[in-house]
C-alpha cells in the first residue's frame, strides 16, 4: 500500500500495476479504451468512464468511447461541445485532474449540455493523460487524452483521493497509450500499403479498397477522393469517388474556389482538421452541414511532387476526429499518392500503347492510299504560286486553310506541308469530316470516356490526342456540325479540350491543317459555319488551281501517271500519242487532277502496246462529224458524266461505280446529275 500524495488515503499499488499490465496487452485504441473502463469502473465505483483524444493544434477533444459517440447516450451532447469552457479543457490547461461534485452547479459548459431535470446531481472527474517531458530529447510534456469518470444521480461521488489517484494514473499510462497508438498506426499502414500495392486497384475503386481497413481505426461516415482540375486562373476539383453521401458538384459551383477548403489545401499543401466548430472561414461549410457532415479531415495528395488532390474523410458528428487521426490519415495519403502515381504511370503507358496502335493504323491507311507527292508537278504559274506558298508556310506552326475544287490535290498539299515541317517525324492524322456521322464526329475528334454513351464500353483516344506533337488534317471541314465547330475553336485557341463524358482538361500540341471545297463565305451567310472559326482557320489560306487553270501541266501530269500505273500494273506503256495529249488538253476536267489520274490508269490497263492512243481514252477528246462538239462547259461535263454512267451500267457508288471513276463523292455526283438533268433511261421489261 502507498499513500496518496493528496489526501493520505491508501491505494494498493498492485491495482495500478495490474491495470498497466492489462493495458499493455491491448493492440488497438478500441481495446485500450474497453480495458481501461473494465479496470477503473470497479475501483472508482462510478457509472461510466470514457476517453477523449486531445488535439492541441485544433484545441478539440475527439471521443473514443462508444458512450460519447452514440446519439442515444446522455453523454453524446457533451461530446459535441466545442472545447472552450469545458472541464476537459480546464484539466488540460491545469495539467491536473479536476473534480466537479455537482455538475449542475459547476461553471463548465457540460452542465448546459445535459437535461438537468434528469441528471441533476451528477459528479464528474476529468484527468489528463500526460506524456512527461523527456530531457534527453528536449521533448516537452504533451497531453494525449483525457479520462472522464461520471457518476449519474450522485453528487459528491468522488473524493479528493480519487482525483489524486486518477491524476497520477494518467501520467503512468501515457507511455502505454503512445505505444498502442503507434502499433495500431503501423499495422494499419502495412495493411493499406499491401492492399494498394498487391490488390487489383484502379483509380475508381482505390478508396473502396482501403475503407474496410480504415473504418476499424477511424470511425467515419463519408470518404472521398478529390482531384484538382483546371489551370491556375480557373481552378476547380472533380470528385473521383465518394462513399457515404451524395454531393452535387453543380451546387458547389455557387461558391468561389478561392474561398473553399480545397483552395487552402492547394495553397499550403497541409492537411485540415475540421471539428464542426472551426470551419466557418470556408464558404461551403453550410452546404456540407445541410448534408449532415459536420467533421472532416482533408489530406493533400501529391503525384510526382505536384498537387493532385486530397483524401477527404467525414463524419456526421462534431469533434469526430483527433490530431492523431489526422496524422494517420496523412500517412495513408502518402501511400495513396504513391498508388495514384503508379496508376497514372500505367494509364499513361496504356494510352501511349493505344496511341501507337492507332497511329500505326492511320499510317497503314496512308500507305494504302498511295498518295504521291510527286503529282504536285507542273510549270503553270497558278501551280507554282501554290507551291511557293507551301514552302513558305511549312516550316511554321501556322494553321493553314486549303481550298479548291474536288480532285485538285488538297490532301497532297497537307501531306507536303507536314513532311516539310519540323513535325515530320510525328504523326499526320487525317480526318474526313464529311465521312463521319454527325453523332460520332465529336467522339472521333476528341475521344470519349467509358460510359459516356451506351456503346462507350471503354475510354477512347480522339484524333487530336493521337496527333499530339504532330499534325491533324481536317478534310472537308466545312461539313462539321455547328455544335462541334465551337469545340474545335477552343482547341485552335487554347490547345485543350475535354473528352466526351469527361471533365479532365486534355492539353495537346497539334498543328491544324484544314481543307474544303465549300464556299465558306456562303456557309457563314447561311449560318452553317461559324465566322470566328473561319477566321481562326484562315490564318494562311492556300487556294489550289483547277486543272482548267493549268492546262499546260496536263502533258506533264499525264506522262507522270502513265509511268506510275504502267509500273503498278506491269504494262509496257512508255509514251502517250500526240493526238491523245491533244484530246486530254482539250477536255474541261470537272474532276480535276483526280479525274485525269483515273483516265490515264484506265488507258494503261486497256492499252495493247507501249503507247496510249486516243482510242484508249474511252472516247475522250474524239471528234465526230455526226455528233456536234459541246459548245459549253456544262455540255462537256454532262457528256462526260453520261458517258461514264453508261460504261459503269449506271452504278454510282463502290470501287467500280461512276463516282469513283469520276473522282468525286457519290453525293457530289448525284448533285451534278440533278443540276445537269441527267436521268437513267427506263429499263425494258422482259
Amino acid at each position: 500500500m502507498v499513500q496518496c500524495p493528496h489526501m493520505g488515503i491508501l491505494y494498493d499499488t498492485r491495482d495500478r500495476f495490474h491495470i498497466l499490465s492489462a493495458l499493455l496487452q491491448t493492440k488497438t485504441l478500441r481495446q485500450f479504451d474497453k480495458r481501461l473502463q473494465d479496470e477503473l469502473l470497479p475501483i472508482l465505483g462510478c457509472s461510466t468512464i470514457g476517453l477523449y483524444l486531445y488535439s492541441e493544434t485544433a484545441a478539440a477533444f475527439s471521443p473514443v468511447s462508444d458512450i460519447f459517440r452514440d446519439p442515444a447516450s446522455p453523454a453524446y451532447p457533451i461530446a459535441q461541445l466545442p472545447a472552450a469552457g469545458t472541464i476537459k479543457e480546464a484539466a488540460v490547461h491545469a495539467g491536473q485532474a479536476i473534480l466537479a461534485n455537482d455538475l449542475s452547479n459547476a461553471p463548465w459548459t457540460e452542465a448546459q449540455a445535459i437535461d438537468p431535470r434528469i441528471y441533476r446531481r451528477s459528479s464528474v472527474l476529468a484527468a489528463p493523460i500526460i506524456m512527461p517531458e523527456d530531457a534527453s530529447t528536449l521533448t516537452p510534456a504533451k497531453t494525449l487524452a483525457v479520462i472522464v469518470a461520471v457518476s449519474l444521480e450522485a453528487s459528491d461521488s468522488f473524493t479528493e483521493e480519487d482525483r489524486g489517484f486518477l491524476e497520477v494514473f494518467g501520467q503512468h499510462i501515457a507511455p502505454v497509450l503512445t505505444a498502442v497508438l503507434a502499433a495500431e498506426e503501423r499495422d494499419t499502414l502495412v495493411a493499406i500499403n499491401s492492399q494498394v500495392v498487391l490488390g487489383a486497384i484502379t483509380l475508381d475503386n482505390l478508396i473502396y479498397s482501403i475503407q474496410p481497413i480504415l473504418r476499424d481505426v477511424i470511425h467515419h461516415d463519408v470518404i472521398g477522393l478529390v482531384r484538382f482540375v483546371g489551370e491556375t486562373h480557373n481552378r476547380w476539383f472533380d470528385i473521383v469517388a465518394c462513399e457515404g453521401v451524395d454531393i452535387d458538384q453543380e451546387a458547389l459551383r455557387q461558391f468561389p474556389f478561392e474561398h473553399m477548403a480545397a483552395a487552402e489545401i492547394l495553397a499550403t499543401g497541409k492537411p485540415l482538421l475540421l471539428t464542426g466548430h472551426n470551419q466557418e472561414r470556408f464558404a461551403e461549410h453550410r452546404y456540407f452541414e445541410s448534408l449532415g457532415v459536420f467533421s472532416a479531415m482533408l489530406c493533400p495528395l501529391l503525384v510526382r511532387g505536384r498537387p493532385y488532390g486530397f483524401l477527404a474523410i467525414g463524419s456526421k458528428r462534431r469533434n469526430a476526429f483527433s490530431q492523431r487521426d489526422l496524422a494517420l490519415t496523412e500517412q495513408i495519403g502518402f501511400h495513396l499518392s504513391h498508388a495514384i502515381t503508379n496508376l497514372s504511370a500505367y494509364d499513361e503507358i496504356r494510352q501511349l500503347k493505344d496511341q501507337l496502335e492507332q497511329e500505326n493504323v492511320y499510317l497503314r491507311e496512308e500507305m494504302g492510299a498511295s498518295l504521291d507527292l510527286k503529282s504536285l508537278v507542273g510549270d503553270s504559274p497558278a501551280l507554282q504560286k501554290s507551291l511557293r506558298a507551301i514552302e513558305m508556310v511549312a516550316p511554321t506552326d501556322s494553321t493553314v486553310l486549303i481550298t479548291g475544287e474536288t480532285g485538285t490535290g488538297k490532301e497532297l498539299v497537307a501531306q507536303a506541308i507536314h513532311r516539310l515541317s519540323p513535325r515530320q517525324h510525328k504523326a499526320l492524322i487525317t480526318v474526313n469530316c464529311a465521312a463521319l456521322p454527325p453523332t460520332l464526329i465529336e467522339s472521333e475528334l476528341f475521344g470519349h470516356e467509358k460510359g459516356a454513351f451506351t456503346s462507350a464500353t471503354s475510354r477512347k483516344l480522339g484524333r487530336f490526342e493521337l496527333a499530339h506533337g504532330g499534325t491533324i488534317f481536317l478534310d472537308e471541314v466545312g461539313e462539321l456540325p455547328i455544335d462541334v465547330q465551337m469545340k474545335l475553336l477552343r482547341v485552335l485557341e487554347a490547345q485543350e479540350f475535354n473528352r466526351v463524358g469527361g471533365t479532365q482538361t486534355i492539353r495537346v500540341d497539334v498543328r491544324v491543317l484544314a481543307a474544303t471545297n465549300v464556299d465558306l463565305d456562303q456557309a457563314i451567310t447561311r449560318n452553317t459555319f461559324r465566322a470566328d472559326l473561319f477566321y481562326r482557320l484562315n490564318v494562311f489560306p492556300i487556294r489550289l488551281p483547277t486543272l482548267r487553270e493549268r492546262l499546260q501541266d496536263i502533258p506533264l501530269l499525264a506522262r507522270h501517271f502513265a509511268r506510275k500505273y504502267s509500273q503498278r500494273h506491269r504494262k509496257p506503256v512508255t509514251r502517250i500519242h500526240s493526238a491523245a495529249l491533244q484530246a486530254l488538253s482539250a477536255y474541261d476536267w470537272p474532276g480535276n487532277v483526280r479525274e485525269l489520274e483515273h483516265v490515264i490508269e484506265r488507258a494503261v490497263i486497256v492499252s495493247r502496246g507501249s503507247t496510249i492512243t486516243i482510242e484508249e481514252l474511252d472516247g475522250l477528246g474524239r471528234t465526230n462529224a455526226s455528233a456536234p462538239h459541246p459548245r459549253t462547259l456544262a455540255e462537256a461535263e454532262r457528256a462526260h458524266i453520261l458517258d461514264t454512267l453508261i460504261r459503269t451500267n449506271w452504278v454510282l457508288a463502290g470501287k467500280q461505280g461512276a463516282a469513283e471513276h469520276l473522282g468525286m463523292k457519290r453525293s457530289t455526283l448525284q448533285h451534278r446529275m440533278k443540276k445537269l438533268a441527267i436521268t437513267r433511261p427506263p429499263q425494258k421489261k422482259h
